[in-house]
């Protein structure tokens, strides 16, 4: 028996029904979550990163920007992020380089 749209077999069901269908699936639930943080956060900009993201590439950003238009009051712009890899492990690593610099170089400003 078939589950309903939505259910917990909707995956599966995109599957069958395309990428396009899969891209917006993943899209719907992507902007659902990123709602939640523009209704508290009400940032201008969302960096997006990540191996689906990348793999959905151009048209997964764009369907996501429509479902969130239709569930967030305010629309921040959606970006694709360009950093590969590890960004938030980089990021990490840039952070404790430049405290490292501070305290050994003495580059802070007093």
């Amino acid at each position: 028996a078939a589950t309903a749209p939505g259910g917990p077999d909707a995956g599966v069901f995109s599957l069958h029904a395309g990428p396009t269908a899969l891209l917006r699936a993943y899209a719907v639930r992507l902007a659902t979550g990123i709602a939640s943080l523009v209704a508290v956060l009400d940032p201008a900009v969302i960096v997006l990163t990540g191996r689906v993201l990348a793999a959905g590439g151009e048209p997964l950003l764009r369907l996501t920007e429509e479902e969130l238009a239709e569930l967030a009051p305010s629309r921040p712009r959606l970006l694709a992020g360009e950093v590969t890899g590890d960004p938030v492990v980089r990021g990490g690593l840039e952070v404790a380089l430049a405290a490292v610099r501070d305290e050994v170089f003495d580059t802070s400003a007093r």
